[in-house]
């Protein structure tokens, strides 16, 4: 049974990654959860709340799954993909939500020691990023969270910074160069 996390900013190619990714499991098997931008009406408080909650239940359900995956004694591998993550908290809520990141990073690291480092060998973080900006404002679609080069810029190095601290083991930091078959052929690799 496999957990993959699909991080990264708005409009890098998480979704075309996740689509390549279900081809070449093929969709019998794959169940994929995406998660979303919180009510914009929280405080900051009540959104990384919110999003924590959400994270939570998504990482029970995916124990759920694991342990009825056990009891069936499957021949075939169980594959559950995490569109977004609770890593993007710590990018979104510090610098849209003004959160506090030494907070943010405390209860994200505590998320993961108690609902993913017990499962660590079979949870695989992917995040995204790139040195070509261009790549992201080219593909917005106006739902992002800013279309000013400097934030998308801050946006990539926060990725990478919380991409670093994660607690999990198996990660790949992979900088895509607008070509999704090497993106997939690197995370086939990885996985």
């Amino acid at each position: 049974m496999k957990l993959i996390i699909i991080e990264g900013p708005d409009r890098i190619g998480k979704t075309t990654l996740i689509k390549n990714l279900c081809e070449y499991f093929n969709f019998d098997n794959i169940t994929i959860r995406h998660f979303g931008k919180p009510p914009s009406c929280l405080s900051f408080k009540e959104s990384l709340n919110y999003q924590l909650n959400s994270f939570k239940k998504e990482a029970h359900l995916f124990q759920h799954i694991r342990k009825k995956y056990d009891l069936k004694k499957c021949y075939y591998n169980e594959v559950v993909i995490w569109n977004r993550s609770h890593l993007g908290e710590y990018v979104y809520s510090s610098l849209y939500r003004n959160g506090n990141k030494k907070t943010i990073l405390k209860r994200l690291l505590n998320f993961e020691t108690k609902e993913l480092v017990p499962y660590k060998d079979e949870i695989y973080l992917i995040t995204m990023i790139t040195d070509d900006i261009d790549i992201l404002l080219n593909r917005d679609d106006g739902l992002s969270f800013s279309k000013k080069t400097e934030d998308r810029l801050i946006e990539i190095k926060l990725f990478e910074e919380i991409h670093s601290l994660s607690l999990l083991s198996n990660k790949l930091l992979i900088n895509v160069d607008n070509d999704p078959i090497n993106v997939l052929n690197k995370v086939i690799n990885f996985i």
